[in-house]
């Protein structure tokens, strides 16, 4: 990353739309003056309109390569959590990074200051290379976001034997042509008054690369499969915030993590898999290998009272929703319609696909309880994809589980809001959710 340190600051100010000077168009949305660059914003509209029109400024600052900025207070608006957060997000960019100077009030704001690093930290573990992000090597990265929030986290990592041991058979087989061996970390949160109940479980993907394996990926399809573990980067850092705050309930994650290469030993079409719940899983497509692994997390969280899923699961969610929206599949509408109000109140975006009871035989085989991979016209991949994973959720927890498609993790091309990378999209409404579910606020 280049060495920002020196760099003049410019002075970034909010304005009132319509308020910029000639030469400027009068409705232009970012102007500069002696003062240094005013963001005109449109504050009538509602809060979350006002945060989007916020990052797409510093995004447009970004993009015009300015590299340090200050956050300046002015005498008719005021740089709030929210606001400031907005454009920390926009202004944002794999090869810089962000060096933002944040006015007094905010910069004292510890908690502030730690929801956005654990932010920082979950948008640059997703754009790591996979040769320097493998499996194992995700240890370090979770070492770091301990610190992150307090160390009131623990960390447990199940590799090698003790992953044969532990039948975690999903893993095993997507992980089985890969140099990098597979495991699952087991992430854990304890408030200082708990209950012996883990409230919440989270389940993350964590394919630290995605070849397709046999079902091979086409060159383009495969250039952001770095980031096909964004699902546990996801979760991991949901959990963190939670711990950062001393939130009162117990929180489990479980990363899902494997790369899924070619190899003697990797896994072929027509390979059947035998899960220790008792389901078999023919490989119909060795690129639907991410719900293999979730699998297994998915029956390791059984005993929690509500589960969480996430993961970089289809482009069926992206065709869907495109790279704005995450997808929220749950039996339950009314999980369904609490988490699409977390994303709201976290200014985030989320929305609903179709998931009922009749959607769980999408995935019937013939050659096996069931298929990883639903094809045929008019199926609804990202549906399929969750009615596969009911299967791994206990029937009576089926109305406690919410899967999420995070269509909205990466960016492979920048729009008005975000430049290329990892959005960081969707870990502080996995966290306020677990918040709702723990108060029943739902």
């Amino acid at each position: 990353m280049e060495n920002i340190a020196n760099t003049p600051v410019l002075e970034v100010i909010l304005a009132d739309a319509g308020t910029a000077r000639y030469p400027y168009a009068e409705n232009t949305s970012l102007s500069f003056s002696e003062r240094g660059a005013l963001l005109h914003i449109d504050f009538s509209e509602k809060i979350k309109n006002v945060q989007r029109q916020v990052q797409a400024g510093a995004k447009k600052l970004s993009a015009s390569g300015y590299r340090k900025v200050k956050l300046v207070d002015s005498g008719s608006h005021q740089w709030t959590r929210e606001l400031a957060y907005a454009f920390f997000i926009g202004f944002r960019t794999v090869k810089y990074g962000t060096d933002i100077v944040y006015p007094e009030n905010l910069t004292v704001d510890t908690a502030f200051s730690v929801e956005r690093n654990i932010i920082s930290w979950l948008r640059d573990t997703i754009d790591m290379p996979a040769s320097e992000l493998t499996p194992l090597s995700y240890m370090n990265r979770l070492t770091e976001l301990n610190r992150l929030c307090g160390n009131r986290l623990s960390i447990k990592v199940i590799s090698g034997a003790e992953l044969a041991a532990e039948k975690m058979v999903g893993l095993q087989t997507v992980g089985a042509g890969s140099a990098n061996a597979p495991c699952m970390y087991e992430l854990e949160y304890v408030p200082v008054v708990a209950s012996s109940q883990v409230t919440v479980a989270l389940v993350g993907k964590g394919i630290t690369f995605d070849t397709g394996g046999y079902s091979l990926k086409p060159s383009d399809l495969m250039r952001s499969m770095h980031t096909d573990m964004g699902g546990s980067a996801t979760v991991a850092a949901a959990a963190a915030l939670l711990a950062a705050k001393d939130a009162g309930c117990r929180v489990k994650a479980y990363l899902c993590c494997a790369e899924n290469m070619i190899s003697g030993s990797a896994m072929r079409v027509g390979d059947i898999i035998r899960y220790p719940n008792g389901v078999s899983v023919v490989v119909d497509n060795t690129d639907a290998e991410g719900r293999l692994v979730l699998a297994d997390g998915l029956i390791r969280a059984a005993d929690a009272d509500y589960i969480i899923d996430a993961a970089t699961l289809t482009g069926a969610a992206k065709v869907a929703l495109g790279r704005d929206y995450n997808a929220v599949l749950s039996l339950s509408s009314e999980l369904s319609h609490a988490f699409l109000n977390a994303a709201d109140n976290q200014g985030e975006y989320a929305w609903p696909l179709p998931f009922a009871g009749f959607h769980l035989g999408l995935v019937s085989s013939p050659l096996a309880d069931i298929t990883n991979s639903a094809g045929g016209d008019g199926i609804a991949g990202a549906t399929s994809a969750a009615a596969f994973l009911s299967y791994f959720v206990p029937k009576e927890k089926h109305n406690s589980w919410i899967h999420v498609d995070l269509a909205a993790s990466y960016r492979k091309t920048a729009n008005d809001i975000y430049n290329v990378g990892a959005m960081g999209h969707g870990a502080r409404t996995i966290a306020a959710m677990v918040e709702y579910l723990a108060a029943k606020q739902f």
